[in-house]
């Protein structure tokens, strides 16, 4: 059902989480894993004072992502690969850059780690995992943060 998958990641748990859920997937499936790392440059840093440091440090992450996730790949024996794209400010957002991608690559399902958050936290910080599954052309499987618990609702709450 399932033969090119693509997962989003970022360094956070919850997209470690993502990608180790993507990999089991498609080494289940014998299907082919596409690892996107979105180098996102936010206008916060884009000011007078030279920006290149700070975005030389965000690529140099992408790049130890890439190096970890093809590693991780080749120990599972999973056919894959590892994407790097660049998010200038202004120009979109990471969630348009997810779809982007599984668009042109075709994928079959989208895997992306959600962080879980609620109320304002959620409004104040929005959520790439939601906008990226608004936006889809295409499945998308949402894997929550581990070891989060459901908010508890008081037994007479009903």
């Amino acid at each position: 059902m399932y033969e090119r998958i693509l997962v989003a990641i970022d360094g956070s748990p919850t997209a470690d989480a993502a990608f180790d859920y993507a990999l089991t997937m498609a080494k289940a499936r014998r299907a082919r894993l596409h690892v996107l790392f979105v180098v996102d440059i936010p206008v916060a840093y884009v000011t007078d004072a030279d920006p290149f440091p700070f975005i030389e440090a965000l690529r140099m992450q992408g790049e130890s992502m890439r190096e970890l996730a093809t590693k991780r790949l080749n120990e599972e024996g999973v056919s894959g690969d590892v994407e790097i794209r660049d998010l200038l400010p202004l120009g979109g957002d990471v969630a348009v850059q997810i779809n982007a991608a599984a668009d042109e690559w075709q994928a079959d399902l989208i895997v992306i780690g959600t962080h879980g958050r609620r109320g304002f936290r959620r409004l104040a910080l929005g959520s790439v995992a939601e906008n990226c599954a608004r936006q889809a052309h295409r499945p998308v499987l949402l894997i929550p943060p581990t070891g989060v618990e459901s908010p508890e609702v008081p037994g007479n709450a009903l």
